[in-house]
């Protein structure tokens, strides 16, 4: 919510006129008695239904606290991510090649921040990507770099958008980055932010991470981790929420396990965290 819209509804909790009931049959109905008599002014008539359309959403918050309320309520009026375009780089030399496509976000604060990570980040693998062509210029082999990227969750609370990436150099590295907003309040979230600050959620989270890798190797000899090496979850661990909306943390490939392994995914049962939740 922008400051603009916050004066609206603090203004509007503070008024003591109510909305006349027949208010927005006032308006339609003031829209619907225009005159089209010429093809020209068909344009001004969808002008001034525009221009009623957004006067009633104004002018409802200002004067009925009721409604104020209510549309403070509404998680996806503080703060709607949608994605307007894609960004896409591409390279193919023969012996080296590039395909990235990654959507730029828009609709408040958090989706300008968000679009501006992933450019940031993109930007890095694309220029570590022309570094190694130039270092092996002249020479055999092949070196490829492969971004997509997939919206995991968009509800009206949450929005979170997963970028994976592939590296081929001799062999395949795949590895991804998520990246959530929490619509309710137009703010980017990380693992850490989900905590109370005097929570050892990094402990929690990772002792039951080991706990997992250790049980399904006991169950399935074909199953391998690093449950020895493996020490904790990192600042920027990556996670998101499932279907049933189960805490669930990612790790790249090779990081906590075999390369046949792929990346490793181990969904957390909240019992085991929900005490460290912020409230």
């Amino acid at each position: 919510m922008d400051r603009f819209d916050k004066m609206l509804r603090e203004r509007a909790k503070s008024e003591p006129f109510p909305l006349p009931e027949d208010y927005a049959g006032r308006v339609f109905a003031a829209c619907a008695a225009l005159e089209e008599t010429k093809p020209k002014r068909h344009s001004y008539r969808w002008a001034a239904w525009a221009a009623a359309a957004l006067a009633l959403f104004i002018t409802v918050p200002n004067v009925s606290p009721t409604a104020a309320a209510a549309m403070a309520d509404i998680p996806v009026l503080g703060a709607i991510v949608r994605v307007v375009t894609f960004r896409n780089y591409t390279y193919d030399d023969g012996y080296h090649s590039a395909d990235v496509s990654v959507p730029e976000l828009a609709g408040g604060a958090a989706a300008q921040e968000v679009s501006d990570q992933v450019r940031a980040y993109t930007d890095r693998l694309i220029a570590r990507f022309e570094e190694t062509c130039e270092e092996e210029l002249g020479k055999e082999g092949y070196h490829g770099l492969d971004v997509t990227s997939t919206v995991v969750t968009d509800t009206d609370e949450w929005f979170t958008l997963r970028v994976d990436a592939v590296e081929i150099q001799a062999s395949g590295y795949e590895f991804s980055r998520f990246y959530h907003i929490n619509k309710a309040n137009d703010q980017v979230v990380t693992l850490k932010d989900l905590f109370r600050e005097d929570a050892d959620y990094v402990t929690v989270l990772s002792d039951e991470v080991r706990r997992q890798m250790e049980e399904r190797m006991a169950e399935n000899v074909e199953v391998s981790y690093f449950p020895e090496e493996f020490t904790a979850i990192g600042p920027e661990q990556n996670f998101y929420f499932n279907t049933d909306g189960d805490l669930v943390l990612v790790f790249d490939e090779y990081t906590t396990a075999p390369g046949s392994m792929g990346m490793p995914e181990f969904t957390i049962p909240s019992d085991v965290y929900e005490t460290l939740l912020k409230k």
